[in-house]
């Protein structure tokens, strides 16, 4: 009888610590948010990102985190655990916004033109910041020592170099990397998964070559948009002949050309993608679209020259002890809708770098905004739900306290 009432009254205290913890972290609820919509209205795009990097830092000094800058905008900050068997784990928040016009009627809408985060990089920052303050905080309790990396430059690849290149995984040296991302296509939860959770993916510039003429005298030119227009219709093309049990995709996504409305055009210059689940997919596909520049090169006498990243970035692989720690963690807080899933993402992203470093984990959060028009990241009405920020913060946080 003894025995049952102390297990209860241990019950009861663990019930308490968790009701407690869960009222913690909501009062950071409107912080989160305040954060998130100032950055949201400021956005920068890559290797710009100095009024981010300002506000970041100024943040963290003001609640007596020391930062560090790597390069002009990377900022590192690091919170020390007094536990002597404490892990050394990286939290990764990425900093740039893109090149789309925000098309949101909200009050905290992108004030730069051309530029906003409908990429959702503005709700990381604002919960990897809020992460630290805590973890500060409650430094004596910490069981392991936090790093957090501010990197700029994630949509064009280049900051991963900038931070890797600066030592950002040494000094202390990273035992775990975690990084976290928003999309709005379920309610809110998070979603893990074993192995890959990402593509290889690589860059594509295409120039094609022809002769200008006037079009009275046509058959004197070489039009280079037909060719491109095949070259474009083929490479689709591709993507529904070419045969594989998980998801690729290639594609053109800007095409400039031409000089003038009575001109055959001489020069068309293209951009686009490749991307593929699998690397021996990826390397492949990138065989098959040079045999499709040779075709059109013959069948229309122009030149094309084409250049298509060798070397891809690689998959983010998640690993398993890290994925079983996010699903104990994130159960408790998300109940059934912390989701084991097993999807296969066409994004990619140059943190695949870091795993080279340490063990590392992608972990997905989902903030549908119910009841209405859910635009897809990347998409200038892009948006989220903001009402449960504090739970990714309390997930994040309990996962680096979890992990030994």
């Amino acid at each position: 009888m003894w025995l049952f009432e102390i297990l209860t009254r241990q019950a009861v205290e663990l019930a308490f610590q968790e009701v407690d913890m869960a009222i913690l972290f909501k009062n950071y609820q409107n912080e989160i948010i305040k954060l998130r919509r100032y950055i949201h209205s400021n956005p920068e795009l890559s290797l710009n990102e100095y009024t981010t990097a300002d506000y970041i830092e100024k943040y963290l000094n003001e609640n007596a985190i020391l930062t560090q800058r790597i390069g002009e905008c990377g900022i590192t900050a690091v919170i020390y655990s007094g536990n002597p068997a404490a892990k050394v784990i990286a939290v990764r928040a990425e900093m740039d916004a893109i090149a789309v016009e925000e098309e949101n009627d909200i009050e905290y809408k992108s004030r730069n033109k051309g530029v906003s985060h409908a990429c959702g990089h503005d709700a990381i920052m604002a919960c990897a910041l809020v992460l630290a303050k805590i973890c500060n905080e409650n430094k004596k309790s910490l069981n392991n020592t936090i790093k957090f990396i501010f990197q700029p430059a994630e949509e064009n690849g280049e900051g991963t170099d900038i931070m890797l290149n600066g030592g950002v995984m040494s000094s202390p040296d990273v035992d775990y990397f975690l990084m976290f991302h928003f999309v709005n296509d379920a309610a809110y939860g998070m979603e893990v998964q074993y192995g890959s959770a990402s593509a290889a993916i690589g860059k594509m510039e295409v120039g094609i070559k022809g002769k200008s003429a006037h079009w009275c005298n046509s058959d004197k030119g070489v039009d280079a948009i037909v060719a491109s227009s095949e070259f474009i219709l083929k490479l689709n093309e591709l993507n529904s002949i070419y045969k594989s049990d998980l998801p690729f995709i290639t594609g053109i996504g800007t095409i400039k050309g031409g000089s003038a409305k009575n001109v055959i055009a001489s020069d068309v210059y293209m951009e686009g993608t490749l991307r593929a689940s699998k690397t021996e997919d990826y390397y492949k596909l990138y065989n098959k679209i040079f045999d499709i520049a040779s075709e059109i090169e013959e069948k229309y006498c122009v030149k094309i020259n084409m250049d298509i990243t060798e070397e891809p970035i690689p998959p983010i692989i998640n690993d398993k002890y890290l994925v079983n720690a996010a699903i104990e963690c994130g159960e408790k807080i998300w109940g059934k809708n912390c989701r084991l899933v097993d999807k296969h993402f066409l994004s990619g992203d140059s943190a695949s770098f870091y795993f080279d470093y340490a063990k590392g984990l992608f972990i997905v959060f989902t903030a549908e905004i119910q009841g209405k028009i859910n635009y897809p990241i990347h998409n200038g009405k892009f948006n989220m739900d903001e009402s449960r920020y504090y739970d990714v913060v309390q997930t994040l946080y309990s996962l680096i306290q979890t992990i030994e």
